[in-house]
């Protein structure tokens, strides 16, 4: 019972996780961001070929075709590791080719995304996307080897040092209001 409560507090943290870094890599407001409220009262099923536990190591290790649904999120990847410290999540790491992630926001916006590896590491407080990472939302899009989301500082960084790699944005342009003709 303790591994079943472990995956559902860690596929809460990184779906909300990866769901908030891709509102603020592509320039929204956070409260739009925030995966539906009504997914977190939802059970987590989490599906894999193998799932190992190493109590004394912290660990739990899902593989092969792993999925995982909670409401309107629907996660796939090759390999999901979860690492516990008494009991809490200190961090949660999805890897695949590619690992993705898409979700309906509270305003009934998809929000997708992509990578080869998503860690989030609950005690820093960040989730980093690399290796051909993708986010969108409403049709606005980021692209980098490296995305980084600070929670705490809602401080999203994407490519690296040195323009070993390029970031490419893409904003689509939004309708002006009814009865606005922009004079």
């Amino acid at each position: 019972m303790q591994t079943n409560t472990t995956s559902i507090h860690a596929r809460h943290h990184l779906r909300r996780l990866a769901t908030l870094g891709l509102a603020l890599a592509v320039g929204l407001g956070t409260q739009a961001a925030v995966a539906a409220q009504a997914d977190r009262n939802e059970p987590v099923k989490v599906q894999a070929d193998r799932k190992v536990t190493k109590y004394q190591e912290g660990t739990s290790v899902y593989t092969g075709s792993v999925v995982i649904d909670q409401g309107s999120l629907h996660a796939t990847g090759d390999r999901a590791t979860l690492y516990l410290e008494d009991g809490e999540l200190v961090r949660a790491v999805l890897e695949g080719s590619p690992a993705t992630f898409r979700e309906r926001d509270d305003e009934g916006n998809w929000v997708e995304g992509e990578a080869r590896q998503a860690d989030y590491r609950t005690a820093e407080g960040t989730v980093l996307l690399t290796d051909e990472a993708w986010l969108k939302r409403s049709g606005d899009e980021i692209r980098s080897h490296r995305i980084t989301y600070d929670l705490a500082t809602e401080v999203v960084e994407a490519g690296e040092e040195g323009g070993e790699s390029r970031v490419e944005m893409t904003l689509q342009p939004r309708n002006k209001q009814d009865g606005d003709s922009g004079e």
